[in-house]
């Protein structure tokens, strides 16, 4: 593996895993977000922000499978 590609991959090893750490905070605000628009009896905005969450759980799986991915094309 020439150098550069070796820099990419150990930024990868310590980009992804800040990102999913990242999304996965934004998922518990989300939540709080969720209980705020319930308890206003805003449904419609209920509605919104659990289609955002989904789409955050999405993307938290997409990390995970990138972090896997790299570990398995990269290995020790």
């Amino acid at each position: 593996m020439s150098e550069y590609n070796h820099e990419n991959v150990r930024k990868l090893e310590i980009g992804l895993p800040y990102l999913l750490k990242h999304n996965r905070e934004h998922e518990k605000d989300i939540h709080k977000w969720i209980q705020r628009a319930k308890e206003a009896q805003l449904d419609i905005v209920v509605d919104d922000l659990q289609k955002v969450l989904e789409l955050s759980h999405k993307i938290s799986g997409y990390f995970e499978s990138a972090l896997n991915n790299l570990k398995h094309d990269v290995g020790p």
